[in-house]
């Protein structure tokens, strides 16, 4: 079977993906450009890596996301079983769904997540409406996500569920790192703190680190607080002037995902107290080394994957007043009792298994091969 997907990227993770599909169906895939550094994208990826699919690079410098490479139309007009476009808000992609549209070409939708944009303009909306409604199917990782593609005009009865995630089944942590291997680990990276507490993710806003902060004057001076995602900012040397934290605070810089993998396998609990995170894939990744975490109801991976009281918590309201004060005590809930940290450690693996690229792929495959006959969410 020939499949095609559009994609804007070759992010890894996607990489291991259409290379897993690839070992079924005679895949290719349109990329619009090899790099995103202009957006504060950077990534690592080898093309020695690409060895399941067809690879074509539409550009091979920076993606541009308001400009259309019309070069997409000489690839529609090849013959596929199935189309799968993955970033319709980008304008080339954009173009492409309008082609299949106007050629009666049928075509799949594949979402990361979406939020409901409740106050935008009735144009906004209905162009919205238009550019999604009608696909022959929509690949979705989650209720939200659901709800979103509904929202502007999906048919619900051809949304199918997939597990969005970043790691193959043998990255997956299949058991709790024991305290002395952590020491270890922690020695090797000049972790001297009692306790660590991770969180990775751009240093903006909208990821809530503010928020981390705050809450660190009310922990106690044997708590590592660790960030990694890049400099620190002039906003959070203020917010480190004015309060008075208790807990070690440091910021990292982004770095491979080996060492990146030492850092979360170190830690003791995971933080992302994010304002906003279509999905949030840093969640599954601490998941996938055996962490308890912590986030807001504005993840939507932490909406799906973590439960309340078994392997972590959620934070509802994350702009009340006394939120750091909440994210503060649930990381010393669970640092003070190892039998609690255990157990959500333990759950985070148990949970996670189901979301590794093979079973991803396999989701997708039962839709890919068997169109409306494939098993619904």
């Amino acid at each position: 079977m020939k499949v095609l997907f559009i994609s804007n990227i070759p992010v890894p993770y996607r990489i291991n993906f259409y290379n897993e599909l690839g070992k079924k169906v005679d895949l290719t895939v349109v990329f619009e450009a090899k790099k995103a550094e202009n957006q504060g994208i950077q990534f690592n990826y080898n093309l020695d890596t690409i060895k399941n699919f067809r690879a074509i690079f539409l550009s091979e410098g920076n993606i541009r996301e308001k400009r259309v490479d019309f070069e997409i139309f000489r690839y529609l007009k090849e013959p596929y079983d199935r189309i799968i476009l993955t970033s319709y808000s980008y304008y080339t992609e954009m173009a492409a769904l309008l082609y299949l549209k106007m050629k009666k070409i049928s075509y799949f939708l594949s979402s990361d997540g979406g939020i409901i944009k409740y106050g935008e303009s009735l144009i906004k909306r209905k162009y919205k409406s238009f550019l999604i409604s009608s696909a022959q199917g929509y690949f979705s990782p989650s209720e939200k996500s659901d709800e979103y593609l509904v929202y502007y005009g999906a048919d619900a009865d051809v949304i199918y569920r997939y597990p969005f995630t970043s790691f193959k089944d043998r990255e997956l942590q299949t058991e709790n790192i024991e305290s002395e291997k952590k020491k270890e680990i922690r020695k090797e990276l000049y972790i001297k703190e009692k306790y660590m507490v991770l969180g990775v993710g751009q240093f903006i806003h909208r990821k809530g680190w503010d928020i981390l902060l705050k809450a660190t004057k009310y922990l106690s001076n044997d708590i590592g607080v660790y960030i990694i995602g890049g400099k620190k900012t002039d906003v959070y040397e203020n917010i480190m002037e004015q309060i008075d934290a208790n807990a070690k605070i440091h910021f990292l810089d982004f770095m491979d995902n080996e060492t990146l993998k030492k850092y979360y396998q170190a830690a003791d609990v995971f933080v992302l107290p994010t304002r906003e995170d279509i999905w949030g894939l840093v969640v599954n990744e601490a998941m996938g080394c055996g962490l308890p975490v912590i986030t807001t109801e504005n993840c939507i991976a932490g909406m799906e994957l973590v439960h309340q009281g078994e392997n972590g918590y959620i934070i509802k309201d994350i702009e009340s007043d006394n939120t750091s004060q909440i994210l503060a005590e649930y990381i010393l809930k669970i640092l003070n009792d190892e039998n609690l940290q255990r157990k959500f450690s333990e759950e985070s693996i148990k949970i996670i298994k189901q979301y590794t690229i093979e079973e991803m792929c396999d989701s997708y495959l039962q839709v890919i091969l068997n169109g409306d006959e494939c098993k619904k969410k």
